[in-house]
């Protein structure tokens, strides 16, 4: 993007008088709806990535500049999950609130427990997930922990409304409660069961739900998968029993992964995206309800 559109945006936003509302910007739809249910009335949050699109390789645009300009806090998953386009934004934005350090900046991966970090692989071998996994809202439990700590970090930089983000947060905090015991539940049968995701996303999910993920479509993340991997893992797939499950965000090759699924005798499931993707699915809860919901029809062969 050109740096006059830059500079036309940023004078743009100078010249809009400050609201007095809290304004937090998201980098992907999981986050976003964490931080709504954080804000509630107290503000506005908006999301810079799609809901259909993979949040490895979102497009930059110049909105996403303006929304950054005026935002009194960024969070992002972190863990380069965002590298490939988030921190120009930041930069192109000129906003000191949110630059890396400052206090308006926040983390999600580094409020909770990772997984598969420390790992050999990095950038340079096309890796995705150099630092460890930053799938982490697809468990519940860390989600509870991400709005929990954003509350927190909202109420250091906005002291007039501290009391209405830490309410908020517990209540969200008590729905998941809630709603992690039900889905353990209805989930409970299928412990043990194997999945085969297209990319490494879902590792939070299935260590959540006591799940086997057996393998990966993609050799590493973000790596397409050649022919010959994919010929090994199908007749690795053939001799795992029960039939695994081969699941698929929609920004994956869709394709690719039915035929992987057909030829190695598994059943084949798309995922929603993120949240917000499927109609009617607009917040977190409902998200999951409807990933959850897809897994288990997977397995029951519906």
């Amino acid at each position: 993007m050109h740096s006059r559109v830059f500079a036309a945006l940023l004078a743009l936003a100078a010249s809009t008088p400050a609201a007095a509302d809290v304004r937090v910007v998201a980098s992907v739809p999981a986050l976003g709806s964490i931080a709504r249910e954080v804000v509630g009335d107290a503000g506005r949050v908006d999301v810079l990535a799609p809901a259909e699109q993979d949040p490895h390789f979102a497009d930059g645009k110049p909105s996403m500049i303006l929304a950054l300009n005026r935002a009194d806090a960024l969070l992002f998953a972190g863990l380069g999950l965002e590298t490939g386009w988030l921190p120009t934004l930041v930069t192109a934005s000129r906003n000191p609130r949110i630059q890396p350090g400052s206090p308006g900046s926040i983390e999600a991966t580094a409020m909770v427990p990772l997984l598969e970090t420390g790992g050999r692989a990095d950038r340079s071998l096309g890796d995705v997930h150099p630092g460890g996994n930053p799938h982490v809202w697809l468990d519940p439990r860390r989600a509870r922990t991400i709005a929990l700590g954003l509350a927190e970090r909202l109420a250091a930089l906005d002291t007039e409304r501290a009391a209405a983000y830490r309410a908020n947060a517990s209540r969200f905090a008590a729905e998941l409660d809630r709603r992690i015991e039900a889905w353990e539940k209805a989930m409970a049968p299928y412990a043990g069961r194997s999945v085969v995701p297209f990319h490494k996303s879902l590792v939070y999910l299935t260590d959540w739900l006591g799940l086997k993920e057996v393998a990966t479509i993609e050799p590493l993340p973000g790596i397409s998968p050649s022919p010959s991997h994919l010929a090994g893992l199908i007749l690795r797939l053939r001799d795992t029993s029960p039939p695994p499950l081969v699941v698929s965000e929609p920004w994956h090759n869709l394709g690719t992964a039915a035929t992987v699924a057909k030829k190695a005798g598994a059943r084949f499931v798309r995922l929603p995206g993120d949240v917000g993707s499927v109609p009617g699915k607009d917040g977190y809860v409902a998200h999951l309800d409807e990933l959850l919901a897809r897994l288990r029809a997977g397995w029951e062969g519906k």
